[in-house]
């Protein structure tokens, strides 16, 4: 079972447009058994294959190639990887609206935010919110190693107990 994610989704689709996953392997310089993990979801894809199949599926957008997403039709917009939300650079605000709502979504199109009337690029949005989730799974990474060195510096410092 496949875990849809922003990550899967982007992959799945760039896949598509590259003609295959052995396709996007190369093009990704993985083993297509790696980029087979990162679309499933069972492995987590490091930030620069993502940027790149971005960068790739923005480029086959543009082509035709790669069919953009629905017409977000006036929805409001958020973007979610992980417990991460895409937030406005101005604002923090984590809701859009395509400046264009009856066109197709594709990740060169202009995204406003909704509370504060910012500008942004669909792709651009995206992948600001893979480096953010990046810094942060490096930060919760790094807590997590210096709570397990207190707890055993702590448990190095105990006086023995009397028996």
């Amino acid at each position: 079972m496949m875990k849809e994610t922003l990550y899967t989704q982007t992959l799945s689709r760039a896949a598509d447009a590259e003609g295959g996953t052995a396709a996007l392997a190369s093009v990704l310089h993985v083993p297509e058994r790696t980029l087979e993990r990162w679309m499933s979801g069972r492995a987590q894809t490091p930030l620069r294959a993502f940027l790149k199949a971005l960068e790739r599926l923005t480029t086959h957008e543009a082509s035709g190639v790669a069919p953009p997403r629905p017409a977000a039709n006036g929805d409001v917009l958020g973007f979610r990887m992980g417990n991460l939300l895409a937030c406005c650079s101005r604002c923090d605000s984590t809701e859009f609206l395509s400046a264009n709502p009856q066109a197709p979504l594709r990740l060169t199109a202009e995204l406003i935010c909704r509370t504060c009337g910012e500008k942004v690029v669909h792709g651009n949005l995206i992948a600001q919110l893979a480096q953010d989730a990046v810094q942060h799974a490096h930060a919760m990474t790094a807590a997590r190693q210096r709570r397990q060195g207190a707890l055993s510096s702590q448990s190095r410092k105990r006086p023995p107990i009397p028996g």
